[in-house]
């Protein structure tokens, strides 16, 4: 119990401030715009989960593949990711390379039958060049797994897992975004079970001040 309450805190410290809603778009911290999943999703294993990621920065970023320009990709990829599992969803430079002349790649998918019920991260690793400058993006995007039935543990396209929260250089919030759109709320979301989530992020340090003291003060009563 005491490593499931350290897991569930520090995936909510990681996806804290990692990023701003905006008309139901997930704004990153770099270039990258995620259209779906919502967050809190509920994936089912052994089912097919919708990914869409806009790569034009709402129109502003130019999908030429030019190095030369001041902004651009140099990658992103995507993980399933949790305190025990590291699952690829999309390595390599695909992603950016597939839709040619689309402003929005999606990916199709399908949820291994091995991954168990539980909490995860959708992961995703940005590396960009923004303004000349060189960025590593980490962009954790809360979901769960369903799984009634699963099968043996995960031994296809598993990765090591990763320490909780990942470094990385980002910027403080997304170049695509002006003074006025900061804040979560009003967000209109079809569940009011994710526009209540997100709203806890708008309250960053009341949240953050209740969770972390919860679990000091479980730390405290069982150690």
């Amino acid at each position: 119990m005491l490593l499931t309450l350290l897991s569930l805190v520090t995936l909510f410290s990681q996806v804290i401030s990692a990023q701003v809603v905006v008309n139901g778009q997930i704004f990153t911290n770099g270039l990258a715009i995620i259209d779906s999943p919502a967050p809190n999703t509920s994936l089912h294993a052994g089912s097919t989960a919708a990914i869409a990621v806009d790569v034009s920065g709402d129109g502003h970023l130019s999908l030429s593949a030019d190095s030369h320009v001041p902004t651009h990709f140099i990658s992103l990829e995507i993980y399933l990711t949790s305190a025990d599992l590291n699952v690829t969803v999309s390595q390599g430079p695909d992603l950016l390379k597939q839709e040619q002349g689309s402003t929005v790649k999606h990916i199709s998918w399908a949820v291994d039958a091995c991954v168990p019920s539980g909490n995860y991260n959708l992961t995703f690793y940005e590396g960009s060049i923004i303004q000349d400058r060189s960025y590593f993006i980490v962009t954790p995007l809360p979901v769960s797994v369903q799984n009634f039935n699963p099968t043996s543990l995960c031994q296809n396209n598993t990765n090591p897992p990763q320490p909780i929260p990942q470094p990385s250089s980002s910027l403080t919030k997304s170049p695509w975004l002006d003074e006025t759109q900061t804040s979560l709320a009003p967000v209109p979301f079809p569940s009011n079970t994710v526009s209540e989530a997100f709203g806890l992020h708008t309250l960053f340090s009341l949240g953050e001040v209740v969770m972390f003291g919860a679990a000091v003060a479980y730390l405290m009563y069982w150690v």
